[in-house]
C-alpha cells in the first residue's frame, strides 16, 4: 500500500504539463487523439535481465492531445507544442517472467523543426505512473530481478515525426526510450528500459484556433542560486525487509542563457540510510555518523517551460566513505516555480540505470 501511493502521488505530480495554467483557460478547437503502435527490445543493461529476455516488445498508445496557441509566452518559444495524457501498453520480452506494463502519463511534444499544425520533427518526454503485471516474487516469480513491486514509474523520450496527409489526419512515426522502475521503493529495482519504433495516425477533431503573438518578457537576473532539500526512502535488497530515508541536500548556481533555459553547477550532501549495513561505526546515531554521507559535485541543464522546468544533472562523488554503486550519479525529473521565491522538487535520482530513490523536494531561489 505504500509503494501505492508513492507511486500515485508521482503521476498526480506530472500534471503540470497538463494543467499549467491551461484548465484556467476556456478550451477552444485543438484538440485531438493519437494511436500508434510499436516494436522494440528491452535493453540488457544487467546480466540477469539479459539471460530471460525471450522475445521483442509490442507497444501501443492512445493519447489525448491539446495544442497551444500562443496565450503563454512559452508556446512561440516551443513552436506551439502539444501536451496531453496517454495510454500505453506493452509486453515486456518474457510474459512469464515480466508480463506486461501498463501505464498512464502526461505528456508534452516540442517541435525542432517545423511548427506543430504543419510537417514537424518533435522530442516528446513523458512520465506517469505504470503497473507491471509480473513482479519478484522468491517462491512464484524469483527470476525477475528487475521489478520488486507492481506499481512503478514511467518515464519515455522520443523522437517523432509528423506528416500531414489532410488538414485533420497526420501520420506520425518515431523511435522512443522507455524506462519503468519504482524508485528503490521496493528491491529489486533495476528496472527495465526498452527501445522501439512507432508508427501511428493523429486526427485533430477540428482546427487549431488561430495562433497568439505576445510580447517576450526580458531575461532579468541572469544570474540564479537555489538551494533545495529533498528526501525519499528506499530498500536494499529483495531478501531484506524494512525502508531507509534518503535525503539530498542540493546547492545550484544556473546561468539563464534565454527564456527557454539555463546551464548550472552545484553541489550535493546525500544522506543515505542504507549505508548503515556497511559502516563500522554502527555505535554512532545515524544523524552523525559519517559513513551515511556523500559528497557529490554536479552539472546540470534545465529547460524552462514558464513556472515548470525540467532538469537534467550528471555528477561525481567526491566524499563517499562507504563504497557506491557507481562513482557517477544522474539526476532526471521536474522542478516548479510556485512563487517567485518558491519551488517544488520531483527527480529521480540514479546511478547507471539503476534508481536509487525519489528526491521529493522544496527550494528556495536566490538571485
Amino acid at each position: 500500500m505504500f509503494v501505492k501511493r508513492i507511486i500515485i502521488s508521482f503521476i498526480v505530480s506530472g500534471f503540470p504539463f497538463f494543467v499549467q495554467g491551461q484548465f484556467s483557460e476556456t478550451f477552444k478547437n485543438g484538440f485531438g487523439i493519437e494511436t500508434n503502435v510499436g516494436y522494440g527490445f528491452i535493453m540488457p543493461h544487467h546480466k540477469s535481465i539479459a539471460y530471460t529476455i525471450e522475445d521483442h516488445v509490442q507497444t501501443f498508445d492512445v493519447r489525448l492531445i491539446k495544442a497551444t496557441y500562443g496565450n503563454k509566452y512559452w508556446n512561440q518559444l516551443y513552436r506551439y507544442p502539444y501536451y496531453g495524457i496517454g495510454y500505453y501498453r506493452s509486453n515486456l520480452g518474457n510474459d512469464a517472467v515480466y508480463g506486461f506494463v501498463n501505464a498512464l502519463y502526461s505528456y508534452v511534444r516540442v517541435p525542432i523543426v517545423g511548427s506543430s499544425d504543419k510537417a514537424n520533427l518533435s522530442w516528446q518526454f513523458s512520465f506517469g505512473a505504470s503497473y507491471i503485471t509480473k513482479c519478484f516474487d522468491i517462491e512464484e516469480n524469483p527470476q525477475n530481478l528487475a521489478i520488486g513491486s507492481n506499481l512503478n514509474i514511467f518515464i519515455d523520450f522520443g523522437l517523432q515525426s509528423k506528416i500531414p496527409l489532410t488538414r485533420q489526419i497526420s501520420l506520425s512515426n518515431g523511435v522512443r526510450f522507455t524506462h519503468v522502475s519504482n524508485g528503490k521503493v521496493k528491491s529489486p529495482n533495476k528496472g527495465l528500459n526498452a527501445i522501439s519504433a512507432s508508427i501511428g495516425i493523429i486526427y485533430m477533431f477540428n482546427d487549431t484556433p488561430e495562433r497568439e503573438k505576445l510580447a517576450l518578457p526580458d531575461i532579468d537576473d541572469k544570474n540564479e542560486y537555489t538551494l533545495i532539500y529533498a528526501g525519499g526512502i528506499k530498500t536494499i535488497s529483495r531478501y531484506e525487509a524494512g525502508y531507509y530515508f534518503a535525503s539530498s541536500l542540493i546547492f545550484d548556481y544556473n546561468r539563464k542563457y534565454s527564456l527557454k533555459g539555463r546551464w548550472g553547477l552545484g553541489a550535493d550532501l546525500f544522506f543515505d540510510g542504507t549505508n548503515r549495513q556497511s559502516s563500522d561505526k554502527t555505535e554512532k546515531s545515524d544523524l552523525v555518523n559519517p559513513d551515511l554521507y556523500q559528497i557529490g559535485l554536479h552539472a546540470g541543464h534545465d529547460l524552462v517551460m514558464g513556472d515548470l522546468a525540467l532538469v537534467f544533472n550528471v555528477g561525481a562523488y567526491v566524499y563517499a566513505p562507504v563504497e557506491v554503486m557507481a562513482p557517477v550519479y544522474s539526476r532526471i525529473g521536474l522542478r516548479y516555480r510556485v512563487t517567485k521565491k518558491m519551488i517544488t522538487n520531483l527527480t529521480l535520482k540514479s546511478h547507471w540505470a539503476s534508481a536509487s530513490y525519489i528526491e521529493w523536494g522544496i527550494g528556495y531561489v536566490f538571485n
